[in-house]
């Protein structure tokens, strides 16, 4: 399965905000806050359902590629979940922390390098909002004055922030992070967090544990070298909502 997917935008970001904060630092622009906006972005505590213990769903005894196919639409239609975990690239370490709320709500961060990024989601609006290490190491002293303690709002098709918005697109994210590469093949039964599972190996090495009790749902993502993803929290309370309007700087009125 694809888990440097996930990390590879983390990795671009400074470039492609390198760029953008070259102009908007350089031409002396004050942050300008939109006014549609209010909130914060929360995250709601999962609680208990109370649902009856949910049955077996003889996924085990299917072939391993429609377990697979199983586990992807029953992942992406859930109502809600978490995605969490640590992956590595090229010998960096990326933390990632999100949670989904429907196909278009999402709040989470990436940390990587001793910096943060937080996202917020709602409809086609993305707001995002760097520590100051990481506005200092992609803009410098200009970046940490106009953008400390601030949201960037832009949307999921801005060039130059698609890659870094693909975090809170469930849908893009969990499709490639949940693609094989190379032959799938069937691994043996384990237990994810109290869960019962199978295992699904792809040609890297890669396992992809998935729920044998209820809906199909992708447990855990395993790389031999890359890390590791878990999935949980399905069906739970999710809250996202704007940051504050007084927060917020509106790319579109940066842009040269």
């Amino acid at each position: 399965m694809r888990m440097h997917a996930t990390v590879a935008p983390a990795l671009l970001v400074p470039a492609a905000l390198t760029l953008f904060l070259a102009t908007a630092c350089g031409g002396g622009t004050g942050a300008r806050t939109t006014s549609a906006t209010a909130g914060t972005a929360t995250r709601a505590a999962a609680s208990p359902t109370g649902s009856p213990t949910p049955a077996a769903n003889g996924v085990e005894r299917l072939p391993a590629a429609e377990i697979l196919a199983r586990a992807r639409k029953a992942t992406l239609a859930a109502k809600s979940v978490r995605l969490h975990g640590t992956v590595r690239e090229d010998g960096e370490k990326v933390g990632l922390d999100f949670r989904y709320s429907g196909t278009d709500a999402a709040v989470g961060d990436v940390t990587f390098s001793g910096q943060r990024i937080s996202l917020v989601r709602i409809g086609r609006s993305v707001y995002i909002k760097g520590d100051d290490a990481f506005w200092k190491g992609v803009g410098g002293a200009g970046a940490v004055q106009l953008l400390s303690g601030k949201y960037l709002r832009t949307t999921p098709k801005d060039r130059g922030f698609r890659d870094l918005a693909n975090f809170t697109t469930r849908s893009k994210l969990f499709a490639e992070i949940l693609s094989p590469e190379g032959t799938v093949r069937k691994g043996k039964a384990a237990t994810v967090g109290g869960a019962p599972a199978v295992a699904l190996a792809d040609g890297t090495g890669g396992l992809l544990y998935v729920a044998t009790l209820g809906e199909p749902y992708a447990l855990r993502l395993e790389g031999r070298k890359e890390g590791r993803i878990d999935f949980d929290g399905y069906g739970a309370a999710v809250t996202v909502q704007p940051p504050p309007a007084s927060q917020v700087v509106d790319v579109s009125k940066l842009k040269p």
